[in-house]
């Protein structure tokens, strides 16, 4: 037996225990950083799940502030009388209502025509004001006879203070009922146009 032998064979236990010591440890090395890397590719695409969840959130929180105000200004315009079914009885009494108030001469004369689309020739979907395909307008005439200009000017006020409804004054023409008598008052015809948007 030589020398080596010797010393080796009661150290061969120990020289095995020891070699499968550093295998288990290379092992639990090699082990520990799949694990580790693993990880903290989960944890990345945890991450990027998350970061897309809260865009989506974002987005969607968007969309219903969007929503909630599209909401307000439909149920602000219903209540306006501009959406759903015209009301034109109650244009023609709130017109006559104003003008009692205003204590002036019985002389008010109107027509209500039937209603009109605003645009005769339907505009593509694609278009910016493809919405006033459906918009109508209903031509309010009316005419009054021996007031004078301040008068008229209080009752377009008081139309502009208490009428609720979309509309404009198309046209106002105003003459005297008698050229030659300044103090029998005007003549005046004009034209309002109120809109409305059926639901159907």
């Amino acid at each position: 037996m030589n020398a080596y032998g010797a010393v080796i064979k009661p150290a061969r236990t120990a020289l095995i225990l020891f070699a499968v010591s550093v295998a288990l440890s290379f092992a639990a090395v090699v082990g520990i950083a799949k694990y580790r890397a693993q990880k903290e590719r989960s944890v990345l695409q945890s991450e990027q799940q998350l970061a897309a969840t809260r865009d989506n959130i974002r987005k969607l929180t968007y969309d219903m502030d969007s929503i909630n105000r599209l909401a307000a200004k439909y149920k602000k315009l219903t209540a306006l009388g501009f959406i759903g079914e015209p009301d034109r009885d109650g244009w023609v009494q709130g017109i006559e209502s104003l003008y009692r108030d205003t204590h002036l001469p019985p002389t008010l004369r109107y027509t209500l025509a039937t209603p009109q689309l605003l645009n005769p020739q339907i505009l593509p979907e694609d278009n910016n004001l493809a919405y006033q395909n459906n918009i109508s307008h209903h031509d309010l005439a009316f005419e009054l006879s021996t007031i004078h200009e301040g008068e008229f000017l209080d009752f377009m006020e008081s139309i502009g203070r208490n009428w609720q409804i979309p509309y404009r004054i198309d046209t106002c023409q105003m003459s005297r009922d008698e050229a030659d008598q300044p103090i029998t008052g005007l003549k005046i015809k004009c034209t309002v146009q109120i809109y409305s948007l059926p639901t159907k």
